[in-house]
């Protein structure tokens, strides 16, 4: 289950519209749900506000949540680069 602190962020990190960036990296990673279709927003809504639990779920969540904090500070030393210059 993903906890408060997780939640929170996830939310300072995809923002508070993180669905349109969940489904994409589920279906990339090639996450279905039972029925063997791409989770719905509701579906993933649910697990992010812990009323569902689904472990592979939530895991590639804070995946994607760490990747996406990597990729900002990469993108803010780089920034700070081309300013010196």
């Amino acid at each position: 289950m993903i906890s408060k602190k997780e939640r929170k962020l996830m939310l300072e990190t995809l923002g508070k519209k993180y669905t349109p960036k969940v489904i994409p990296y589920l279906r990339k990673l090639g996450l279905k749900n039972e029925r063997g279709k791409d989770y719905s927003v509701e579906s993933i809504r649910l697990i992010t506000n812990c009323f569902r639990e689904n472990e592979a779920v939530e895991m590639a969540i804070m995946q994607l949540v760490n990747k996406t904090i990597k990729a900002k500070k990469a993108m803010a030393l780089k920034r700070k680069k081309l300013s010196k210059k």
